[in-house]
Formats: structure tokens, sequence, C-alpha cells
């Protein structure tokens, strides 16, 4: 019997040495997988391929690759030692295959070339991966750790790959259409259209049954091969890492290419907008005069407001949504009010104006001009080159300065006390304030179009009153004491304090800071 236990006593020991073990064995094979804490890395790639064969048995695997290219590099290795090449010459994003078999065989693959690469340097005394049997030093999913940002080609970078690449007439460098009676994709000159419209988020098969790659696998497999020829050949090409292209610092050092060029599209410089019922128009309200060319400067690329499939005759792309939605950021409300976050004059009285859930008749038409609705008379669609003439001339009568009042109009300071008691009145430097504001916005087309009215730069502050060039005082709505029946109406005090904090705050305003009252550089002086 006490034989018996030490037996067991031992065994037990035994075991928990033998886990102690494995634990430090993954725990060293993890350390050498990543020299730097994932959530500032941006080449975690995740490989979940047999997901879609089945339940998992083992979380997917995280694999830092650009940690891998480098290890190759210094062994003089190219990314050729995992990645095979196609009949076009381009990498295959799959790892050591051009296509997936079966689910045994990519298993196979991928454990007998990776545990047996790294035996192969660990054998020679090399610092490596997880080795046979530290299966959990690979399966760990850090999907959610990491700093991996995504990135578009926008106008700018594509500007700077038609520069590279020889010009407008080498578009055949990255566009193309499958022929499918030569069984291969060719150039098709005036046709191209943007990636995505093919290439999705998953691979797919079109109408032929041909299996088109996602875009993904596409944009990494032409454009990592493309920037390897470039370099093989001396020339300045793009990066072949993915932090040269997935980290916030890499995207911030593109440069930005001067007097930056259309995107030739055949698209007009002025168009009609105008709701479309099957094939008759809408236009009760009248159509909208659109400034095609002024806002494609204001957007990175075409995708910021259309979406879709489309064709060269004037409908390249359909548009994303109810234009008036707030949410739908590819609409016109949307984006307008993006622009006002983003810009901190704006910010300053639009971030605490309400949102008018019915707009009036007269902020309809800002937009929707009723000159031109004799266009679609009786369901009639104009000639797309009678629209844009028309909307050419509507935009061109357009008087985009910011408008205001006369200066001397403007009180020079106005001084606020009726609540003093522990501090001075607070004397605001209203010219000057407005007149920062006024300069600010001048040359914003946007603010200069919806600002045309002289009074309306009051409304920011003087709100929910007639637009006047003597508006109300405060206390004229805000005089009575704080009551709960009307939510939205504060007192005197909180009322002053709301308006001119929220202001500062959401301009970024660090003098008068909002919560130095008597300070040197506060609205107040103590008594």
């Amino acid at each position: 019997m006490e034989k018996g236990r030490r037996l067991l006593f031992w065994a037990g020991i035994l075991f928990v040495f033998a886990a102690a073990s494995v634990v430090f064995l993954e725990a060293r094979g993890l350390e050498a997988q990543a020299n730097a804490p994932a959530s500032v890395r941006v080449d975690g790639v995740i490989i979940d391929t047999l997901a879609g064969y089945g339940k998992l048995e083992l979380p997917v695997v995280t694999f830092y690759h650009d940690q891998h290219t480098d290890a190759l590099a210094k062994q003089g290795k190219d990314c050729a030692s995992c990645h095979k090449k196609d009949a076009d010459g381009k990498l295959s994003t799959k790892f050591m295959r051009l296509a997936d078999e079966s689910a045994a065989d990519i298993k196979e693959i991928y454990h007998s070339e990776c545990l047996g690469c790294h035996q192969e340097m660990a054998d020679t005394g090399q610092k490596t991966g997880p080795l046979d049997g530290q299966c959990r030093s690979c399966h760990v999913d850090k999907s959610e750790d990491t700093a991996w940002q995504p990135i578009a080609m926008d106008l700018n970078l594509h500007a700077r790959h038609v520069q590279a690449t020889g010009g407008d007439e080498k578009c055949a460098t990255c566009h193309h259409q499958y022929d499918e009676t030569l069984k291969k994709t060719v150039e098709a000159k005036g046709k191209e259209e943007n990636c995505r419209n093919c290439h999705l988020a998953e691979p797919t098969k079109d109408e032929t049954g041909l299996l088109v790659s996602s875009y993904s696998q596409s944009a990494h497999s032409a454009c990592v091969s493309c920037h390897q020829d470039f370099a093989a050949q001396k020339k300045d090409t793009g990066p072949v890492t993915c932090a040269g292209c997935h980290s916030v610092e890499e995207q911030a050092r593109i440069k930005v290419v001067k007097d930056l060029p259309r995107l030739k599209r055949g698209q007009p410089n002025a168009t009609l907008l105008v709701t479309m019922a099957g094939d008759k128009p809408k236009a009760s309200m009248g159509p909208v005069a659109f400034n095609h060319e002024k806002h494609e400067t204001a957007v990175n690329d075409c995708r910021s407001c259309h979406e879709g499939k489309g064709t060269m005759d004037g409908k390249f792309f359909e548009l994303a949504g109810d234009m008036h939605l707030r949410t739908n950021m590819q609409g016109c409300i949307g984006c307008h009010d993006a622009k006002q976050e983003e810009k901190l004059v704006c910010a300053g009285c639009h971030g605490q104006m309400p949102v008018n859930k019915a707009p009036s008749q007269d902020s309809c038409a800002k937009c929707h001009d009723s000159s031109l609705k004799d266009l679609y008379i009786d369901g009639a669609v104009p000639a797309k080159e009678v629209a844009a003439a028309r909307a050419a001339e509507a935009v061109a009568l357009r008087d985009l300065r910011v408008a205001t009042i006369a200066v001397e109009d403007i009180p020079e300071t106005v001084t606020i006390g009726s609540l003093s008691v522990t501090y001075e009145p607070s004397k605001l430097p209203h010219r000057k304030i407005v007149e920062r504001l006024i300069k600010d916005m001048q040359g914003d087309t946007l603010a200069g179009y919806f600002h045309g009215q002289d009074t309306l730069m009051c409304q920011g502050c003087h709100h929910n009153s007639p637009a006047s060039k003597t508006p109300p005082k405060c206390a004229s709505c805000h005089g009575a004491p704080f009551d709960p029946a009307t939510p939205d109406r504060p007192g005197l005090k909180a009322a002053y304090h709301g308006q001119c904090m929220s202001c500062h705050t959401a301009m970024k305003l660090e003098k008068p800071s909002n919560t130095g009252c008597g300070d040197a550089d506060g609205c107040h002086k103590t008594k």
C-alpha cells in the first residue's frame, strides 16, 4: 500500500514537470514568433482556410508575415520560398500551392512545410518558431489585437501609379477584362472599371462559371508581384511588406501629387440630379444642379459617393442609398454633416445645433432648383448634353462668398453681467469673434453656398429666434429657472455656460479655459 502511494507521488511530480515543460516550450515558441507586441504589429495574417471545410479542431493561426519575410531575406531567400507563381507570373496568395484541393492536403502542406522549415533552422542552431508538438504556439487567435489599417487606391495613389506605369495609355497594366473566347484577361481600352466591380470580398463565380478571386487576393497578388518586378529592374517602387501598406506611419509617408489630375471616366463637369421612378423623373421639388468637378476635389475616390457596377454611358455607378439620410456617409447630407465635424470653425456652431426632423421648404430649395423643372414636364427626360449645360449655368450663378452684416452693425463688445455676484461682468469680444469665424470660413465653397444670408452667422449663438441684426437677449427665453416640463430650455446660467463652453470645446480652444473661471485668461474676474 505504502509502495503504491510512493509511485503515485512520483508519477504526479513527473506529470507536473512534463506539463510545465510543455507550457515553457510553447511560451518560448510564442516569444520567437513575435518580436513586438501584437497590438503594435500590422502583419498578423489569420490563417483560417480549414474553416471552410468544417468546424476547426483548434483556434485559427495568427501568422506574422513580415517577421518571416525578414528572416528569409537574411538567408538570401524571397517570397518564392513560400508562394508559387501562376501562369501569368503572379504570386499566389496561398501558401505553397496555387489552388485548394482538400482539407487533408492543406493541413499537410502547412504542417510539413512550416514545421519542417522550423526544424531545419533548429537543427543548425538558429532561432526559429514553434516545433512539432507545440500546437498552441501557432494556434492563437489574435485577430482583434492589431494595428493593421486598410489602404485604398484613392485618387492620389491612383495618380502616382499612372505616372509610374507610363501614363493614361498604360491602363492595361492594372485594368483588364476576362475574354471568354480567349480564356484569358485582355485589355479593354475605355472600359476600365474599379477592381471591386469584379473582385468582391469573397471569391465568386461569374455568369460563365469562372472563379473570380477576392479583392484581397487579387490586390496582394497583382500589387506585390508588380512591386517586386519594379524592384528587380532597380526602379522606384511600392512596398512588398504588410507594414509598408498597412501601418499608419507608412501611410502618412505616401507622397501627395501636386495638381492632382482629374480621373477621366467620361463624367460631366456638372449635371442634374433627379429621382427616377422607373423611367419617369420625380422632379416636383426641382432637380439639383450638382457641381461634379468640384466634388471630385473633396473626396478620396469615386466610391466615396458611388457604389455597384455600371457602364460608361453616364451611369458608371449607381448612387448609394438615400441622399438625405444623415447616417449615409455616401449621401449628400451625411457627407456634409461629416465635413462640419471635421472643420473646427464649423463644429463650434453646428455641434450644438439641433437636427431638424422636418426641414423647412426654404432649406429644401437651397439644393432643389424649381427653375429647372421645365426640363421634366410631363415626365420628359432631357438629353445628357442639355442637362449638363443647364446644370453648368445654375452652378455658375451661385455666389459662394460667406455673407455677413456690415462691420459697423456688429457690436464690438457685449457685456454679460445680469448674473454677476461672485465675479465681475464678463466682457465678450463680440466683433473679434465674428470676424474670426468669417475669416476662417471664407474660401470654403460648402460654407459659402449654405451661408448666403447676411444674418445666418448670428444664428449659431442666437438660436430659436428670428434672424436679425438686433436679436433678443438670452434672458428673453432663458430668464426663468429650469423647468423639467421644458427640458430643452435651461436656465440663464446654464444657457450661457453651455453655449460658450460647448463651442470652445468643439473648436478645441484652450483660452479662455472652460474651467478657469477667474484665471488671467478666463471669462470672469473675481470681485
